[in-house]
């Protein structure tokens, strides 16, 4: 019963996020570049939610937990890569911006491009880590 209960509390909140992205896209009348660097961190946030709750669903249907000691191990494997890649992307995304156009970003920019790209290498090694099967 509590899986049942995760699975659509899980749903009501992907909804959610759903529509108000969508509420805020239509409202907003001009889009800024920090809105544009924000809207690929939404996009990740709704796609790694959205396969967690469809592979939970998947998971009860079949009859097996929602979650192992094997998924966990991926889901800590795949959390260290995307810290260590928050980490340097941190320091590189100041460092690409002063070699490239000679002049530093603004601190939300660097904030925006750290939650980017950790969040693409968290939700891909994931998905790599639980297809794989075999995490170290």
């Amino acid at each position: 019963m509590k899986e049942k209960m995760t699975i659509t509390l899980g749903i009501g909140v992907v909804t959610l996020v759903v529509f108000t992205f969508l509420f805020y896209i239509v409202q907003n009348p001009k889009i800024e570049l920090f809105d544009i660097i924000s809207i690929p961190i939404i996009f990740i946030i709704i796609i790694t939610s959205s396969y967690l709750v469809y592979d939970k669903y998947k998971n009860i249907k079949a009859g097996l937990p929602t979650k192992d000691e094997r998924l966990t191990n991926a889901a800590y494997k795949a959390g260290y890569y995307g810290f260590i890649t928050a980490i340097w992307s941190a320091v590189g995304s100041n460092m690409a911006s002063i070699f490239l156009f000679d002049q530093e970003i603004r601190g939300g920019l660097v904030v925006a491009a750290v939650v980017l790209v950790s969040g693409i290498v968290f939700m891909t090694s994931y998905l790599y880590f639980a297809r794989k099967g075999d995490v170290a």
